[in-house]
């Protein structure tokens, strides 16, 4: 990598303490080191240390977090309270204190709140972009942990934008593995969707930024243990093309890969529950079983169509499955129907699961799931699905978007905009998942706490017919407000909202909705349902929903 040729990172640290305060077990230092030199000043880096208290050796978590996002404590604590130390370290730069890095005047850019274009492009080259500063803090960063008496190991966590920083340091710095989240490159693709056959021709300077700045460049380079997470309908990472970049990584480092199917863009518990065991693995030396990642095809059996999935032998399945839609574009708002198999579909090392696609949808997305029985989870690619005749299984066009009896929490997810999070990338699964509750006569119903999401809507399955009208049942155990709103673009900001009230206690509650009724903030109506990505069911109390 010739960008980094002539990098520096041989300059002393000068490291000092700011200040330092023990909560709840766990110690806590501000302190700053110095970076690259930059003219006749240096960077100036500002991070958080915290550790177990009384530990005198212990692994650490180098932490980079996604740009514009505070540290979080809880992320923080979860760590120590297993032993690790965690450095968290800023490399956004002015956040309006005195607690973040300080970049010399010349690349005043490397600050978050002002990168501008030296966040997107390389111009003149790869060296005048943020990501390269950005980089260069990570490599001190580092520097700092390799440096210290009482750190035994140390891997790193990026998440977003942190992720991206970490494939540009995993060729120089001692790591003993890395963890990506939402991160794996392809920046210079945004807005070319992977699935639908889009193709552009790249300028030189696309050309600069793909080879000096894009994840997937320096994947060959990586020389430690990867793991690799990332969220489907996520908005901030093409998810479609993580796998691309897996397959990129060295060949000789052991890697493992998973998607999180929560359907909101967050990351669930399986994926933690990885994180710790990866760490457990690479940083505390355990004897932890890590699965390769699941093969799958797809095949025509006895006139239907199913997906054959290869499960690593080694491994003790405790579940598997697969994840389908029916949606090729839109990555940010498909519905991932869920195939949980049993015992029953899995013959040897092989599970055999159902693809019962819509007789009329002509191409598909599929990737099935592992979880094995030490909870470590795997996935395999997204492989796309061209229908080229019928199939026996194939499924009739439904106007019932959602059915609890049917659909569990298929269909159904916590919407994202609402959804508490954990470093604004790990979901708070007690108030953000759907979850199904009784409602009157012991009948289920869909419910969260940040709101229910749906994008069937726009799935060729549930697409709405002319003349359409919305209608579904509510039940609350006290009076609430049921606001539903329908979204027409996948960033879910401008909206058409109706509401209902709903009495408390007594049956479930009818409601029925004109297109006309669901209007914006300035009064438009919505006329159909056609052009919708997804509609969201938000309560004043905890409103239970069905029969959608």
């Amino acid at each position: 990598m010739t960008l980094w040729k002539d990098f520096d990172d041989t300059l002393p640290l000068e490291e000092h303490i700011l200040g330092e305060e023990v909560r709840d077990g766990v110690a806590f230092q501000e302190i700053c080191f110095f970076g690259r030199r930059v003219g006749a000043s240096r960077v100036k880096i500002y991070a958080q240390y915290a550790f177990p208290e009384g530990e005198s050796r212990f692994p650490v978590v180098l932490v980079l977090y996604e740009a514009g996002h505070p540290f979080d404590e809880a992320f923080v604590k979860h760590f120590v309270s297993r032993g690790f130390g965690v450095l968290s370290v800023d490399y956004c730069g002015d956040n309006g204190t005195d607690r973040c890095t300080q970049y010399p005047p010349e690349i005043d850019y490397a600050n978050f709140v002002r990168a501008g274009r030296h966040l997107d492009y390389a111009e003149p080259t790869a060296r005048e972009t943020c990501w390269y500063e950005w980089a260069g803090v990570a490599r001190y960063a580092a520097k700092f942990l390799a440096s210290r008496e009482e750190v035994t190991r140390f891997g790193a966590i990026g998440l977003r934008s942190g992720g991206e920083v970490l494939f540009k340091i995993a060729p120089y710095a001692q790591l003993s593995c890395m963890i990506t989240v939402c991160a794996a490159g392809w920046w210079a693709y945004r807005g070319m969707e992977k699935f639908t056959g889009e193709q552009r021709v790249f300028d030189e300077e696309r050309h600069r930024f793909i080879a000096g700045i894009d994840s997937q460049s320096y994947a060959p380079y990586v020389r430690c243990p990867v793991l690799l997470l990332s969220a489907v309908n996520d908005t901030k990472h093409d998810y479609d093309r993580v796998y691309d970049t897996f397959q990129q990584i060295n060949p000789a480092v052991e890697k493992a890969f998973l998607y999180s199917a929560h359907g909101n863009g967050l990351i669930g518990l399986h994926s933690l529950a990885d994180i710790d065991l990866f760490l457990d693995k690479y940083l505390k030396n355990r004897s932890v079983f890590v699965s390769a990642p699941v093969n799958i095809s797809v095949v025509e059996e006895d006139g239907n169509l199913v997906v054959k999935a290869t499960f690593d032998e080694d491994g003790e399945i405790r579940s598997g499955g697969i994840f389908y839609t029916e949606k090729i574009t839109d990555a940010r708002a498909r519905d991932w129907t869920r195939v949980l198999g049993t015992a029953a579909n899995l013959k040897g090392n092989v599970g055999t699961y159902p693809l019962n696609i819509y007789e009329g949808s002509r191409r598909a997305l599929v990737y099935a799931f592992a979880n094995y029985s030490n909870n470590f989870s795997v996935t395999s690619k997204i492989q796309e699905v061209v229908i080229e005749h019928p199939y026996k299984n194939a499924c009739l066009k439904s106007r019932v978007i959602y059915e609890s009896e049917r659909d569990g929490t298929n269909g159904v997810a916590g919407f994202r905009r609402r959804a508490r999070s954990m470093a604004n990338c790990f979901a708070d699964s007690t108030g953000t998942d759907a979850k199904l509750l009784p409602g009157y006569g012991g009948i289920l119903g869909a419910t969260a706490e940040a709101g229910l999401v749906s994008y069937r809507v726009s799935e060729p399955r549930y697409a709405a017919p002319d003349g359409a009208a919305l209608r579904l049942d509510a039940y609350c155990k006290e009076d609430a407000l049921l606001k539903v709103t329908f979204y027409p673009d996948a960033n879910e900001e401008r909206g058409y909202s109706a509401e209902a009230h709903i009495q408390g206690g007594g049956k479930w509650k009818s409601l029925f909705f004109e297109p006309s009724d669901f209007k914006t903030e300035t009064g438009q109506h919505l006329e159909n349902f056609k052009n919708v990505i997804s509609v969201v069911f938000v309560g004043s109390a905890e409103v239970l929903v069905k029969n959608i």
